[in-house]
């Protein structure tokens, strides 16, 4: 047989054999990158808000009467919450101006301060008027769960969460 002959094939056999073990390595690397099948879902957390909490106690008919009060009460109150942060980010955004006027600001933000306490307001009436719908089982225990601190809280400094600012 040619050298010639003889080093093609080896070349040949060299390059299906490289072809065929990249595959077959090809395949291992991708299907350890598949993502996890359905049914291994990371589980739903739990919420913060001790109202979601609470709501989440009820029946899932009482649950769906207070869901089905949310796009009205989101109509007339998510305004003036919009309005209220956005009042109180561009205060604090502010701050950098020069010259500096603390009056100015100190009014905005307690501007910014009414709009929030009159959107809680309208919140805590719909929660008493909802409170209200409620068996005398069902609304004692969605006060309780209302009047529970929420663990895991947002208080600056809590458990695993860091202070807004340093404490001095």
């Amino acid at each position: 047989m040619d050298r010639r002959l003889l080093y093609a094939l080896l070349f040949v056999s060299l390059a299906l054999n490289v072809f065929v073990v990249g595959a077959f390595v090809g395949a291992r690397l991708s299907a350890s990158k598949a993502p996890p099948p359905a049914a291994v879902a990371v589980p739903a957390q739990r919420p913060r808000n001790p109202l979601a909490i609470a709501l989440q106690g009820l029946p899932e008919d009482e649950q769906a009467a207070w869901r089905a009060q949310g796009p009205e009460f989101a109509a007339s109150n998510g305004p003036n919450v919009r309005a209220a942060r956005q009042l109180a980010r561009q205060t604090m955004i502010g701050f950098g101006r020069d010259p500096f006027d603390a009056q100015a600001a100190l009014a905005d933000l307690k501007k910014a301060r009414v709009l929030e306490h009159e959107a809680r307001d309208e919140l805590d009436q719909r929660i008493v008027a909802f409170a209200a719908t409620l068996p005398v089982a069902d609304r004692a225990a969605f006060g309780e769960a209302l009047a529970r601190p929420a663990l895991g809280g947002r208080r600056a400094g809590g458990q695993g969460q860091a202070a807004a600012l340093p404490n001095r």
